[in-house]
């Protein structure tokens, strides 16, 4: 069964591929300078219960064909959702059509040649899909029971419990002659609980993520994370306004380097509408941070060959000891900025941020600071990439020598993030293997926290 599932994978990537090809070729048969085709298939199944009864169950299965074209430095764009030999050859049409009514940009094209993948390894990315609707239905509702079946003080509700199973194909061509395919697979298992602790109701989760299906983390597990999850966030209080040691962890450490990724990607910097557009080869962390990046770590959550464009991916620093080196580019954000892309079409791959200092735990972490607040959750927008000025709402948790008291709402931290990421004290070793980006919780001493 497992071998004709990879069979059946092989031969649907072959097939794309060569109708990828086939429309680039016909692109360049109506007399256009370079073409790229991307193609992607995904299919899955998606199941939600509710009170440990089912309540949605989605089978999708989506495909679609996206053809750029390039004449005299201009482009046109089409896609279409059918596969046939005369709609794609439409689509194709539409898109030659459109670039003559475009301005040219003399940075627009493919990528060049000499920076396109020319070798894919097997990284592990793809696990024999589920598609068996008991199985999964019965992964959810076990979850949602297990919690449901005891009486656990504060816990009032569940909200629901989850489970998704998919298979993504992609294929990419262009008239360089490049084509590569890239498949992955993704599995999610989550419940989400209410809390009440007689004045107010709160929302806690727990979740599993995994490529590959058998490797969902127990039902135990998760249940047992959106139980804490909901009961740390009971009885919360309002704290002072005033100055506190801030640690940010769990999603607000991923929210917090997604906003220095967004900082350096080329799209803003050639742009110039981020604080870091003049900040090659300066600091931007404390010199103790590394962030490294590693696309070929077998099984990885964000490992792949090459990205949107077919450019080679590679391991290196984008920030070396605290100095930024890198920004994130494509081929047409580097053509803007005169430099070279670096295979950034799309997003970083598996990042690791790797301190000089030794990693410590979030209680040791705690333990250092003395006091402060421990931020688990971010609200709102308040961000302004041009400054770097940094409002978000927040909840988590207050600590005073070293030990938590009492959980924490309504309040705002604010900074700028260029001071922010400089000041970075202390880097945790709780990393969570369900993000992205590898990566601790984030000591900040001396931020401005609003509250009462």
């Amino acid at each position: 069964m497992t071998e004709d599932f990879y069979a059946a994978i092989a031969k649907e990537e072959s097939r794309i591929k060569d109708i990828a090809q086939k429309a680039v070729e016909y692109a360049k048969s109506l007399g256009v300078d370079e073409a790229e085709a991307t193609i992607g298939l995904q299919k899955g199944l998606s199941v939600s219960t509710r009170k440990a009864d089912v309540e949605n169950i989605e089978f999708n299965k989506n495909r679609g064909l996206d053809i750029t074209v390039f004449k005299n430095k201009k482009r046109g764009n089409a896609s279409t959702t059918d596969f046939s030999a005369d709609a794609i050859k439409s689509c194709v049409e539409a898109a030659v059509n459109l670039a003559s009514f475009t301005d040219a940009d003399p940075c627009a094209g493919i990528a060049d040649k000499e920076d396109l993948c020319t070798e894919e390894k097997d990284l592990k990315l793809v696990y024999p899909l589920t598609e068996d609707v008991d199985k999964v239905l019965a992964l959810a509702l076990e979850t949602e029971k297990i919690v449901l079946k005891d009486k656990i003080k504060g816990i009032k509700d569940s909200d629901g419990a989850g489970c998704e199973t998919s298979l993504v194909i992609k294929a990419i061509a262009n008239s360089h002659g490049f084509v590569g395919t890239k498949a992955r697979t993704f599995n999610y298992l989550g419940l989400t609980l209410l809390g009440d602790d007689g004045i107010k109701m709160q929302r806690g989760s727990g979740y599993s993520t995994s490529l590959d299906f058998a490797k969902l983390k127990d039902p135990q597990i998760v249940a047992k994370e959106a139980v804490d999850r909901t009961l740390e966030k009971l009885n919360a209080k309002k704290i002072a306004t005033g100055i506190y040691n801030v640690i940010f962890s769990k999603g607000a450490m991923m929210s917090l380097w997604g906003h220095l990724l967004s900082a350096i990607s080329g799209g803003a910097v050639y742009r110039k509408t981020t604080f870091l557009h003049e900040s090659l080869n300066e600091a931007v962390l404390p010199e103790f941070i590394t962030l490294h990046e590693d696309p070929f770590i077998t099984g990885g959550l964000a490992s792949g060959n090459f990205d949107g464009e077919g450019v080679q991916a590679r391991v290196g620093d984008i920030v070396a000891k605290g100095v930024l080196k890198e920004f994130l580019l494509s081929s047409y954000t580097a053509r803007k900025l005169n430099l070279k892309t670096n295979g950034h079409s799309g997003s970083v791959y598996n990042l690791c941020v790797v301190s000089d200092k030794d990693p410590v735990s979030l209680d040791a972490m705690m333990k250092d600071a003395g006091s402060g607040i421990v931020i688990t959750d971010l609200m709102g927008q308040g961000v302004d990439l041009l400054t770097g000025n940094y409002s978000r709402g927040a909840a988590g948790f207050y600590f005073e020598n070293g030990e938590r008291k009492h959980a924490v709402e309504e309040i705002t931290v604010a900074g700028n993030l260029k001071d922010m990421f400089k000041k970075i004290a202390l880097v945790g070793n709780d990393y969570d293997d369900r993000f992205k980006i590898k990566s601790g919780s984030l000591l900040i001493p001396d931020m401005t926290i609003s509250g009462i």
